[in-house]
């Protein structure tokens, strides 16, 4: 028979450092989980002596790999992975008590990414609990999240994963969880009242976006050494915050800043057009019991961006006039930050 996954269970929890697995695991409900064991099996080459077919199979080794695919919760256990992606977190309390704005940026070691944890509960079929299988995955990194905004449903957010080493286990249903499944009502919906994307503070008219922060992995074959089939760490080469805009067109202020340096420019400049980008995502509902009401939110914000047009102004018969913009967040005092905004009071990484 065929196993169906909505039984199955992804989780994550934060490391203390290298090679401790996480004490305290957080669930999330998502819509595809990926995240698995990579077994590199390979075939030798060709070698004379014999029939022209393979001789012989081997491993070059493993590694952890994958993600998820999840509509995110702000309510509280994002927090964790916004943590992981980042590095680093300041909490403040607003002046509506229990309302707390949690500040996501890079630490004072900008190069520095926390280990996580993560768990993947595969169930078991046609309900012989001999058949259920659970997968602990350590030395992890979070190596994208990427935050994808449709006009019409909620938000999806992808995350990515590169870890180290495993333990499989068949008592997995003795897991301990920290928390209960978050319900939908913080679920950012791109068309709830609040939301908006700006460039230098003008809000533009958006019909899909994607954000992303990126924490690009140095290449595998260079973190192998001889005598480990895993890697010997999972190292952090670069980092940077990208979008991609799909505008309606509304007038060409934007579009003449980018290619002549001014809403009023005639010719082209060779400065590239470097702005301020700010994105706030707003759940449907309210946080409860707080006076005003206000939704849960993400801001994603930063001073210092380079935006460039994809392709030309199109004009196409029947359809809208859109623009289309790339940019990627550049060096400045405060690189780029996330500001989670829920009733939770602070997040802690173990130590």
């Amino acid at each position: 028979m065929a196993l169906t996954a909505a039984a199955g269970i992804f989780g994550f929890g934060p490391q203390i450092g290298k090679e401790q697995v996480a004490t305290a695991f957080y669930r999330h409900r998502a819509i595809n989980v990926d995240l698995s064991i990579m077994d590199d099996t390979r075939l030798g080459p060709l070698e004379v002596g014999g029939t022209p077919v393979p001789t012989f199979p081997y491993k070059a080794g493993y590694a952890i790999q994958g993600g998820a695919s999840i509509q995110p919760r702000l309510e509280d256990t994002l927090g964790w992975l916004l943590y992981g992606a980042l590095g680093d977190v300041d909490s403040q309390e607003d002046g509506v008590s229990g309302v707390y704005d949690h500040t996501f940026q890079m630490a004072t070691d900008a190069g520095y990414v926390p280990y996580i944890s993560a768990r993947k509960y595969i169930p078991p079929t046609g309900g012989d609990a001999a058949t259920d299988l659970g997968e602990t995955y350590t030395d992890c990194k979070v190596v994208n999240f990427g935050i994808q905004m449709p006009t019409n449903a909620p938000l999806n957010t992808r995350v990515d994963i590169l870890g180290r080493d495993f333990v499989l286990d068949d008592d997995a249903t003795a897991w301990a969880w920290e928390n209960s499944y978050e319900d939908y009502q913080s679920i950012p919906v791109s068309c709830a009242t609040g939301g908006y994307i700006k460039i230098d503070t003008v809000e533009l008219p958006v019909v899909a976006a994607t954000v992303g922060w990126q924490n690009q992995p140095l290449d595998q074959q260079q973190e192998r050494v001889i005598g480990d089939p895993r890697l010997e760490d999972v190292t952090i080469i670069s980092r940077q915050l990208s979008f991609d805009l799909t505008v309606k067109w509304n007038n060409p202020d934007l579009y003449r800043k980018i290619v002549t340096g001014a809403s009023d420019g005639l010719i082209w400049t060779a400065q590239p057009y470097v702005g301020a980008l700010d994105v706030k995502m707003v759940s449907a509902a309210n946080m409860p019991a707080i006076y005003p009401v206000e939704p849960w939110s993400l801001i994603v914000a930063a001073d210092d961006v380079m935006l460039q047009q994809v392709g030309g102004v199109a004009l196409s018969a029947g359809q809208t006039v859109l623009m289309r913009f790339q940019g990627v967040a550049i060096e400045s005092v405060t690189y780029a930050t996330l500001v989670l905004r829920n009733l939770v009071a602070a997040y802690v990484w173990p130590t």
